[in-house]
């Protein structure tokens, strides 16, 4: 069941212009058109902005695979930068690849208009009994 993890526009993604292209049990693909805002001060995509696309395009995938109404959190992820990017249309597929009863994993590519591999991703979340947790919680 796709779903998104907070109200149309007001999610951080969509705040930086990222939309969901798909989003299907276990795998989650994320585009997003780079602009001027999405740069660093070295004219390239800023990688924060990669991370986040990966990070969100995993985290929901597994989320894909959650009963309605639980979430997750990301306990720990890597990113391999491989080339840069300064500007078109970019897109981020995350991938579930196990489950367990606390934890997922999952891995990501992200890749420009031509298909080229830009970097790429894995991370493990923290599966939590509802999308939103307090601040006091641990996880």
């Amino acid at each position: 069941m796709a779903r998104l993890a907070g109200p149309e526009g007001v999610e951080f993604t969509h705040q930086l212009g990222i939309e969901t292209a798909r989003n299907t049990e276990g795998e989650c693909v994320m585009e997003l058109v780079l602009e001027g805002r999405h740069m660093s001060r070295a004219e390239r995509a800023h990688g924060g902005v990669l991370f986040t696309m990966l990070d969100t395009a995993m985290g929901r995938a597994v989320i894909s695979r959650l009963p309605e109404g639980q979430g997750c959190a990301t306990l720990e992820a890597k990113i391999n930068f491989l080339r840069p990017i300064q500007h078109g249309r970019i897109r981020a597929t995350g991938r579930l690849l196990d489950m367990t009863r606390r934890t997922a994993y999952a891995e990501g590519t992200l890749t420009d208009a031509d298909g080229r591999v830009l970097a790429r991703a894995s991370g493990t979340f923290f599966l939590t009994e509802t999308m939103q947790q307090a601040e006091r919680e641990r996880v």
